[in-house]
């Protein structure tokens, strides 16, 4: 369902859309052990046009999206979940003023969200004091008796969000180059107390001779690898890392997680011969329970 709100001024012009979207994935915040509903708050920009080099049109979007396993549901005929998009200048009240009516939410399953647009002309070298922008919601209404089944909002630390002048400003700005090292995805393997981790990662090189991805694990773990050799100055590159599931664990604590670190290598040219030359590393965290499962103590 949709619901399309306009309205026109002399400096900035309104385009509010409401509407209930399936989001792409749905990230758990707490343990799947507990069913959890996770209403959380973002806010989302995009540079729709340019006029100039600091001047044009931008979109603000606020996304609240539960990112929970669990749905939230209103427990009676008048409760429900209200947000609010605000603009907040200078001398006004903490919470802004809103640039549009607030919507009101009484179901949001997990992964589903509902976001609101909102379109402003916007100068990144104004004199003005910035204004920021604020997205939040909250219970409203009466709430009525809770179902056995009901699931609070397990967290109140992601209600809201805030950004700045300078977040916006920031569109206007020459956009960063790549990394020279990004993981792409990952999957495990599995093994007899091992687990192989396979990661497929994107490079770019300011370089087209020889070259390859390395791969280390950092203590308290171990592990192993071969390395993959790289051809071209960009592309994609897969590396497996076997890292043995032997860690000793102390009852009613979570270990830390294994960080394999990948790093770029070239070849350089030295007399009598060349070698090889470190270059750009990155780091990849993954919690050991997701590779090894529960420790002795924690299994059933």
């Amino acid at each position: 369902m949709k619901y399309v709100l306009t309205a026109t001024a002399c400096a900035a012009a309104v385009l509010a859309v409401f509407s209930p979207v399936a989001g792409a994935e749905t990230g758990a915040s707490v343990s799947g052990a507990v069913p959890c509903a996770d209403p959380a708050a973002d806010i989302e920009l995009a540079l729709i046009s340019k006029s100039g080099p600091g001047t044009g049109r931008v979109r603000i979007t606020g996304v609240m999206k539960n990112l929970g396993t669990v749905a939230w549901t209103a427990t009676g005929p008048s409760h429900h979940l209200q947000a609010v998009l605000a603009r907040q200048d200078a001398g006004t009240q903490p919470d802004g003023e809103p640039v549009q009516p607030a919507i009101a939410i009484r179901e949001l399953a997990p992964g589903r969200q509902y976001r609101i647009d909102y379109q402003t002309d916007w100068d990144a070298g104004r004199k003005a004091p910035p204004p920021r922008f604020i997205l939040r919601f909250f219970d409203a209404g009466r709430i009525g008796t809770r179902p056995d089944n009901y699931h609070p909002d397990c967290r109140a630390d992601n209600n809201r969000k805030e950004i700045t002048a300078a977040d916006i400003d920031k569109l206007f700005q020459p956009a960063a180059p790549p990394p020279p090292l990004k993981v792409e995805s990952y999957r495990l393997l599995g093994g007899i107390g091992v687990n192989t981790v396979e990661t497929q990662l994107v490079y770019r090189r300011g370089m087209t001779h020889t070259g390859k991805l390395a791969a280390t694990v950092a203590a308290p773990y171990a592990g192993a690898s071969d390395d993959a050799p790289l051809s071209g100055n960009s592309g994609t590159v897969k590396i497996r890392v076997h890292i043995p599931c032997d860690a000793r664990e102390t009852p009613g604590t979570i270990p830390p997680p294994v960080t394999i670190t990948y790093r770029l290598w070239g070849t350089l040219g030295l007399p009598g011969g060349s070698g090889w030359v470190p270059g750009f590393s990155l780091d990849q965290s993954i919690p050991y329970r997701e590779l090894c499962g529960p420790g002795p103590a924690d299994k059933p």
